[in-house]
């Protein structure tokens, strides 16, 4: 949300914070010392915090979160400028007292309530989980719960249960169509234990999911862009500051065993949300919809392409997503490996095969376990080449 002056003020804020306001008066102001109400105490904040002068700007900054709390929650709750409402409800989420008079404000706009999805804990978000209208008015607000490690797993599948009710596409969601897939499987089923199936999920992730998830979603303006490079940073430093975890066969097992007896729409949304250890156990499930969970999660790693693409035992789609995204094919590595498996579509290998290096060409001309198509079509380019007979 772009955060621009307001048009029109009330007139007692006009006189401490308006264009033609004296300097002292507008200082007052940014300081919370103004003899305003709470809303145009609010009002008054988010307008000076968008001038031009540094001072003035700096100084109503602070104040907006150094407030009372009164005074906040006071503010909050009236029919203010959608735009005041984003501005406070970005600083105050960590004050979830003030964060729920936002969420319960009706002037609140659907694009505030997506942001602080992504960012809150599981009380506030069990509460924007539960405003059925806006999730369906606004699915984003539905992919950043579904993405936000925070919410509970039961949380997150109703509110998506909601939207295939509905109709509604999740763009926001990688692996849609797969969870989709999933709850339609699951119709008529016998009801499972939303406790149990959220202690399950809690549990296995703790050591498979990304707690910086959420950021996945992607930065949709510069505060949320400086968020995540932020977080990202402390991640790596905090990564060199543990140091590795000792990994016995046992402790590896037990990890293991978390990921694989949940549910497969909890798999699925772990597979999405997981680290590379999730990824490489649940690659390998039967069910095909968490396998392309894995594959479609916006973090994995060019290694893990590179790996996967040259499994034969993986189900065709896994080769064929690989062999169809950009980003992993014009690394060397990924297109040798779809040229040696023989389950990547055979004109999408042969389109490969003028890349390769002759060596690799040889190998692929030579191989047994290719269709003979490609075999033979990297003959014939070894010998076009001039290279000699393969």
């Amino acid at each position: 949300m772009d955060w621009v002056p307001l048009e029109t003020l009330p007139p007692a804020v006009e006189k401490v914070a308006g264009p033609k306001a004296p300097a002292p008066l507008k200082m007052m102001a940014a300081r919370g010392m103004s003899p305003l109400k709470p809303g145009e105490m609010l009002t008054a904040l988010y307008q000076l915090a968008q001038s031009d002068d540094v001072a003035l700007k700096q100084a109503a900054q602070k104040t907006a979160t150094e407030l009372p709390e009164t005074t906040l929650k006071g503010g909050l709750a009236e029919p203010l400028d959608v735009r005041v409402l984003d501005f406070f409800g970005r600083r105050l989420f960590q004050k979830p007292a003030l964060l729920e008079v936002v969420l319960l404000n009706r002037q609140t706009d659907d694009d505030t309530y997506r942001h602080l999805a992504t960012i809150c804990s599981e009380a506030e978000l069990e509460l924007i989980a539960r405003n059925e209208e806006r999730l369906l008015r606004t699915p984003a607000i539905i992919a950043a719960l579904y993405m936000n490690p925070k919410t509970r797993m039961s949380t997150a599948q109703r509110a998506l249960e909601l939207a295939v009710r509905n109709g509604v596409r999740v763009d926001g969601i990688p692996a849609f169509e797969e969870a989709k897939a999933a709850i339609e499987a699951e119709a008529g089923a016998s009801p499972v234990d939303a406790a149990e199936v959220d202690a399950a999920f809690a549990k296995a992730a703790e050591v498979a999911v990304d707690p910086m998830a959420a950021l996945i979603v992607g930065a949709v303006d510069p505060a949320e862009e400086a968020a995540q490079l932020a977080a990202e940073e402390r991640a790596v430093v905090d990564a060199l500051a543990a140091g590795e975890e000792p990994q016995t066969e046992e402790i590896a097992e037990e990890k293991k065993k978390r990921l694989e007896e949940l549910p497969v729409a909890a798999q699925i949304r772990a597979a999405t949300l997981g680290n590379s250890f999730a990824r490489s156990i649940l690659i390998r499930s039967k069910n095909k919809q968490v396998s392309l969970a894995c594959v479609k999660s916006p973090a994995v790693k060019d290694t893990e392409a590179m790996h996967w693409a040259a499994n034969r035992s993986l189900d065709e789609d896994i080769i064929r997503h690989i062999a169809n995204k950009r980003q992993w094919t014009r690394l060397y590595g990924v297109k040798v490996a779809l040229c040696n498996n023989p389950k990547c579509p055979i004109p999408t290998a042969m389109g490969f095969l003028p890349h390769l290096r002759p060596p690799d060409l040889k190998a692929v001309s030579r191989s047994k376990g290719v269709p003979s198509a490609v075999a033979n079509a990297a003959k014939q380019m070894l010998q076009a080449r001039g290279k000699g007979k393969a």
